[in-house]
């Protein structure tokens, strides 16, 4: 065999061998409606990988993207043993913020991880930070233990904390964060803490930060040692939020972390609140009887003149 003929015969042996490894079957990974999806997070306990993706004339890069997701698919079942499912989901899940293609999102029960690297879209890039995502913790925070975990007021040794205030009776503002807050707390791990408050569960806190549960939607802030930072941005992608902890924090004027509120001085508070409502209350109430008697007084007069006239009138006419 000649040179000539030998390099033409290792030409077509690689792109037998390069057209092989980009085929795929795309039957391999099951398509999910969203209302199984939706099923499926409320149980809290699946580990679901999803790609969201539309149509390829509409959407070229899902097309590309497509083939190295099911890379990432196999890499990730021989890793995880078929723990995590993964499913393709081809409309947009706004619920969680998922409103444009492609998207790669990963959810460990009740947390959600959104892919913020598209651009590096290689199998082992996703399946490293959907190992990374797993191991990244995302705690609620409550009234008994966000100071202690924190340690908000005295800056000891826990480190900063991202703190997340929502109030979870609200789900429109409160879900379509959580993929990028998710994503903020893993590419964060190791060096600063994520977390969440519930500000229709936690009253004191919710409190002690000056918010109101049917206010506020939605609130971040930043503790570093005892300083703290309002995060004011309507642009809380995971990028910015990184951003934001990393650097650009410092360019706001640090506030005092407000003291932490006893329990039981809350409670007196809440008693004497409700006292003064239940005395405001009968003060109105004692208001409205009032002027309602003195309405009805001045109507008996009226009435009692007319009849008077009446009579007057009849008289001088007999």
């Amino acid at each position: 065999m000649s040179c000539w003929s030998t390099y033409l015969y290792f030409v077509v042996v690689s792109l037998c061998v390069l057209q092989c490894f980009c085929e795929y079957d795309p039957n391999a990974v099951t398509h999910t409606s969203k209302a199984e999806l939706v099923k499926m997070i409320a149980t809290g306990d699946h580990e679901m990988l999803i790609f969201l993706y539309t149509n390829f004339d509409e959407c070229p890069d899902c097309k590309i993207k497509m083939p190295l997701f099911h890379e990432a698919v196999e890499y990730l079942d021989q890793i995880e043993e078929g723990q995590v499912k993964s499913y393709k989901l081809a409309v947009k899940f706004p619920e969680y913020g998922l409103t444009t293609f492609p998207q790669f999102v990963l959810f460990l029960g009740n947390h959600s991880f959104l892919y913020d690297r598209l651009d590096e879209f290689a199998p082992d890039t996703i399946v490293d930070w959907i190992e990374e995502a797993k191991q990244t913790p995302l705690p609620e925070l409550t009234d008994e233990t966000f100071e202690h975990l924190t340690q908000s007021s005295t800056g000891a040794t826990t480190g900063d904390w991202l703190v997340m205030f929502a109030n979870s009776n609200r789900p429109e503002c409160f879900k379509p964060f959580l993929p990028d807050l998710g994503t903020t707390a893993a590419r964060l791990r190791r060096r600063k803490n994520v977390a969440i408050v519930d500000t229709s569960e936690n009253p004191i806190t919710t409190k002690r930060f000056g918010m109101d549960e049917n206010k506020h939607c939605i609130k971040i802030l930043f503790f570093h040692r005892t300083d703290l930072y309002h995060y004011e941005s309507d642009n809380r992608t995971s990028a910015a939020l990184l951003s934001f902890v990393l650097k650009e924090y410092a360019n706001q004027e640090a506030l005092v972390v407000p003291k932490p509120i006893d329990h039981q001085t809350a409670k007196l508070e809440d008693t004497i609140n409700a006292i003064k409502a239940m005395f405001s209350e009968h003060e109105i109430m004692s208001q409205m009887t009032f002027v309602s008697g003195v309405g009805f007084g001045l109507l008996a007069v009226f009435v009692a003149v007319l009849f008077i006239l009446h009579k007057f009138r009849k008289r001088k006419l007999n």
